[in-house]
């Protein structure tokens, strides 16, 4: 094959040439996995990470690649697998199949092996022949269904021996049963058995019942405990929806989109210019917003938002001044954060202040990051809107009436102010209201005598010895018990404390 200097030296190459050299690159690629792979499991084996000052392999290979954690320790584990199934090593370096081949053999092989945990490992070798063959002829879809298939039955194999240790079971606690009644009727000298006078012959204790018997096994595919949705925030602000669901929940999902996400051509007859998945993830959103609006019989309809509106206590003083509001944003039918629309008021004025990525940016959503300024207003355009007034520092002064009890209303100026666990930085619909000073301790239910603390913190808070006050600018400030920092020193709350740029 013709080396290529850079990618623009494929302009010299025949067309046979290009079509080769991909075929003899793909192979390459392959045998260098394969290699790759061997490498790993020698790394692991020998402890080198520990060597190198790493507390795991994967940790040393995600630091020297940077590549993401999960994904170092993934390659540890399909690496270490391998060394137990050398057929699939070898037809990887051989160049049969590729990569994503062997991670799909992998991942069906503990699909399987979940399915049936009593499985012998020489019903697993026959498992792993079965997928390697798929994977021969096939594309990593084809591995897939065979690895389902076979988990499948293996579930119907466990399902059928459980029932089957069931029977036996109840028999033998019958056994027992009529055992038992037949010693209590010696016992009061009757012969269990009529005109039968020999009342001392054998009649040995059966067999014990074996010990308790679990839940069937689950098939995989329908096992709602393993179920996981997550979502990441990525660099960008946009959030990657990351999910694992059994098939029935998975129906319910496809059923709900299906009906929403049909193509709508435009008005001039043209096809609809959106993709499949954007026609999902609109369907989707009609969902979340038909759901938040409609609500539940119990309860009238909600708005899409919680809004809270706040205005400084120098505006109310210095009227001829141009008014400044702040706007918060909550998530759609979920509760509320802060927000701050420096120099934006209908008044036209401008006014300097924090810069979007600072902890005080005002604009922000409770479970995901800061906006612009340009969504929390439109977000406000269909909002619940809730005044506040705030001092310079951003506390809450006054709600428009008393309270003596922590209301909602009084949960929803903490939250204004805390934005989170003010320990760990949990997300505020998440955490419970805290006293500062205990209630039992005569502390009364002020907005400044209240903080936000999820409920680990909150344990910690009455179990191990930190404390809360309030700082000189009317923030909640943690200090730590002796046994994590002797000299005590005070913390900001969770979302003013300056992070180390990533």
């Amino acid at each position: 094959m013709q080396k290529l200097g850079d990618y623009r030296s494929a302009d010299t190459l025949t067309d046979h040439q290009i079509s080769s050299a991909i075929v003899e690159l793909t192979h390459t690629e392959n045998q260098l996995a394969a290699d790759k792979y061997a490498l790993l499991a020698h790394f692991a084996r020998r402890g080198l990470n520990l060597k190198q000052g790493h507390s795991s392999p994967a940790h040393w290979l995600a630091t020297g690649t940077r590549v993401a954690h999960g994904n170092a320790d993934k390659q540890f584990d399909i690496a270490t697998w391998l060394t137990a199934w050398p057929t699939v090593h070898t037809a990887l370096a051989a160049g049969d199949i590729h990569p994503a081949h062997v991670r799909e053999i992998h991942e069906g092989y503990w699909t399987v092996n979940t399915a049936d945990t009593t499985i012998t490992t020489q019903q697993m070798g026959e498992v792993v022949r079965l997928l390697l063959d798929a994977a021969l002829i096939g594309t990593v879809h084809t591995v897939k269904v065979r690895a389902n298939e076979l988990s499948l039955a293996a579930a119907r194999d466990a399902r059928a021996r459980h029932e089957q240790r069931l029977r036996e079971q109840q028999r033998r606690e019958q056994q027992h049963r009529d055992w038992e009644k037949r010693q209590h009727q010696r016992g009061q000298g009757n012969d269990p058995v009529p005109g039968n006078d020999d009342n001392s012959r054998e009649d040995p204790e059966p067999e014990p019942a074996p010990g308790p018997i679990g839940p069937p096994p689950i098939p995989v595919s329908e096992n709602v405990a393993l179920n996981k949705l997550e979502m990441f925030l990525l660099a960008n602000g946009r959030t990657t929806v990351k999910g694992d669901i059994d098939t029935v929940l998975a129906e319910k999902l496809r059923a709900s989109l299906t009906a929403l996400s049909r193509p709508h051509p435009e008005p001039d007859g043209t096809r609809d210019p959106r993709s499949h998945a954007r026609r999902n993830s609109d369907a989707l959103s009609q969902i979340l917003d038909e759901h938040n609006t409609r609500g539940h019989s119990a309860r009238p309809a909600t708005t899409p938002a919680a809004v809270n509106v706040t205005v400084h206590l120098r505006d109310l003083l210095t009227p001829d001044t141009t008014t400044t509001t702040d706007n918060t944003a909550g998530s759609s039918g979920t509760g509320s954060s802060s927000g701050t629309d420096s120099g934006s008021g209908t008044g036209g004025g401008t006014s300097s202040g924090p810069t979007m990525g600072d902890p005080d940016w005002p604009f922000h959503l409770e479970w995901t990051q800061a906006i612009s300024a340009t969504l929390a207003r439109l977000l406000a355009c269909d909002a619940d809107l809730t005044p506040f007034i705030i001092d310079d520092n951003g506390i809450p002064l006054a709600m428009g009436r008393t309270v003596r009890l922590a209301t909602d209303e009084q949960r929803r100026a903490v939250t204004l102010r805390d934005r989170c666990c003010i320990m760990c930085g949990k997300p505020a619909t998440w955490c419970q209201v805290h006293h500062i000073v205990f209630f039992r301790d005569d502390g009364p239910t002020d907005i400044t005598n209240l903080t936000l603390v999820c409920t680990t913190c909150h344990r910690r808070i009455h179990n191990e010895g930190w404390d809360i006050t309030l700082g000189a600018d009317g923030h909640p400030t943690v200090i730590p018990p002796a046994t994590e920092d002797p000299q005590r020193q005070p913390r900001p709350s969770y979302h003013r404390q300056r992070k180390p740029a990533a």
